[in-house]
């Protein structure tokens, strides 16, 4: 399977704005910096259709990507720590938890999580709202590439408390065809 042709369609500042066509989505959530962007772009095949940033918090609105496979990926807010003021990260949590909640297209979520810290209250706390919506997510565990063989299975069994886990090297491309084939499942009619 190769990758997903993507477009950046547009950025919607909560519900406002979001795609009314019916077409599934599949939102993509993670803290900031964990590499939501990297990951959007490995799935393009490596093509610079999301911008990645080494400041936290640049995704302050829920960024719309459209498929050659008809179906939309969303890409929300980083929760976490965020270089912008809190009333802003306030608002991005309230967009995020009314999207997941409550957005009928939505097939499925992808949670980012950072193989190095998989066991954060912040990611607990999502994957308890993603378990809550009751619709279908996989934790995709990032930078896998940065870690050995041995700490990598201590880190994914850690992350498999949070959900069903891929390992996933923006870098490398290492589960980057397990996550296309989740997404096809996940938006399959």
């Amino acid at each position: 399977m190769s990758g997903l042709e993507l477009r950046f369609l547009k950025s919607c500042p909560g519900g406002a704005g979001l795609p009314d066509d019916g077409l599934p989505e599949v939102a993509f959530t993670g803290r900031s910096n964990v590499g939501k962007s990297s990951l959007i772009n490995a799935l393009a095949g490596g093509g610079a259709v999301a911008r990645t940033s080494s400041t936290p918090g640049c995704t302050r609105f829920i960024n719309i990507y459209s498929t050659n496979r008809g179906y939309y990926i969303a890409d929300l807010p980083g929760y976490g720590y965020a270089r912008a003021p809190v009333s802003d990260r306030a608002r991005w949590l309230v967009w995020m938890q009314d999207y997941l909640e409550g957005r009928r297209p939505l097939r499925g979520t992808v949670m980012l999580v950072d193989c190095r810290h998989p066991g954060l209250e912040s990611d607990r706390a999502m994957a308890a709202i993603l378990r809550g919506c009751g619709k279908p997510y996989v934790v995709a565990l990032t930078k896998s590439d940065k870690l050995g063989p041995a700490r990598l299975a201590g880190s994914r069994k850690e992350a498999g408390e949070l959900g069903p886990v891929i390992s996933v090297s923006s870098l490398k491309g290492t589960g980057i065809r397990e996550l296309l084939n989740w997404l096809v499942q996940v938006t399959a009619d």
